[in-house]
């Protein structure tokens, strides 16, 4: 499997719209890296100057230390499976299959073998006769990558392959593609806006957001220690909170409200003493036993089975929580949370980056 080398990848439309703005990483081989960020940040747009469906405005793309810019997509060695899986309707499955290996005039018996192991590794393989129409979601996906497998490319990218499935058909997909790839030892460049999958697939996580990168790593690097207020809000599932907050000058204290927040300070600190800056506090970092004290109105309750998410307002600002089903909030009546000062993050209130 091949490495695949961003530099200050560009993509400007009409002069000063800003697609992608000198994007630039790389993804070793057999590495599963994820594309993610909202409607619009450019992902999508990256994936397609991979593939050399849209032409670059600046920069350099490399595959396996091969500058690529001026070659054709089927020059490049790549596969692409589109969100709306793009099978040709009046063929069977096996024809959908084998048709890219037949436009590049292989034997057919090769052609047999390939798809017939494809198949069976996607477990497919007994619906090689039927014709799309037939296929559930689930089984469309399936062929829709089994005939990018055929092919055996150097890179597969896969733009929100996903997206078109039930919750519960992506759960499945979503473990059946992480089999897979170890499996078939691919390199993956997969575009999702869905956090969730990012976390779950990615081995290297790209966030974009506005044709920027804002961060690259791994999934709990993400999660635990994001560069900015962005990333932090965007990775994890509810999102985390947020809320001004004044670091005390006299007594060393992060005062939220009516509600004062203990840390310990440290010399990175120094320029904020005494000045506003914004909380960041994850639903899962709540507790109802030990730390700092705040007090929310429960505003809604969603049982999740074994656990809580309360939503409440506290100082005007909406908190969500996840607090043990026995926690017994009331809807519209007071409820303490605690908070364990170690698990807070403070962002710079201007710039939005972490402190």
């Amino acid at each position: 499997m091949a490495r695949l080398l961003l530099e200050n990848v560009t993509k400007v439309y009409d002069r000063d719209v800003f697609a992608a703005r000198n994007i630039s990483f790389g993804v070793d081989p057999e590495e599963f890296a994820v594309l993610v960020g909202p409607s619009g940040c450019g992902k999508t747009t990256t994936l397609r100057l991979i593939a050399g469906l849209e032409e670059l405005s600046s920069g350099r793309i490399y595959i396996d230390g091969q500058a690529v810019n001026e070659m054709t997509p089927k020059d490049r060695d790549v596969a692409m499976v589109f969100q709306n899986y793009a099978l040709y309707p009046h063929m069977s499955v096996y024809d959908n299959m084998a048709f890219g290996l037949q436009m590049r005039h292989h034997p057919k018996k090769e052609i047999a073998q390939r798809v017939l192991d494809t198949a069976q590794t996607l477990g497919i393989a007994d619906l090689l006769s039927r014709k799309p129409r037939q296929l559930s979601g689930g089984q469309r996906q399936r062929v829709a990558l089994g005939r990018s497998i055929v092919r055996d490319p150097k890179l597969f990218l896969f733009d929100e392959p996903l997206s078109n499935l039930d919750a519960k058909m992506r759960v499945q997909m979503r473990a059946e593609l992480a089999r897979l790839h170890k499996k078939i030892h691919a390199t993956i460049i997969y575009v999702t806006h869905d956090q969730v999958e990012a976390m779950t697939l990615g081995q290297k996580i790209i966030v974009l957001r506005d044709g920027e990168i804002q961060q690259i790593a791994d999934p709990m690097t993400l999660y635990k220690k994001p560069v900015n207020k962005f990333v932090a809000g965007f990775i994890g599932s509810p999102p985390m909170n947020f809320m001004t907050g004044v670091i005390n000058e006299e007594r060393g204290q992060l005062q939220f409200g009516s509600a004062d927040i203990r840390l310990t300070l440290n010399e990175q600190f120094g320029k904020y003493l005494g000045q506003s800056v914004v909380i960041g506090i994850r639903p899962t970092d709540f507790s109802t036993v030990d730390g700092s004290g705040i007090s929310i109105i429960v505003d809604v309750i969603e049982p999740m089975g074994n656990e809580l998410y309360v939503y409440g307002r506290c100082g005007g600002v909406m908190l969500v929580a996840r607090v043990p089903e026995n926690a017994a909030p009331i809807v519209g009546r007071p409820f303490a949370l605690k908070i364990d000062p170690g698990k807070i993050y403070l962002f710079d209130e201007e710039t939005e980056t972490a402190i």
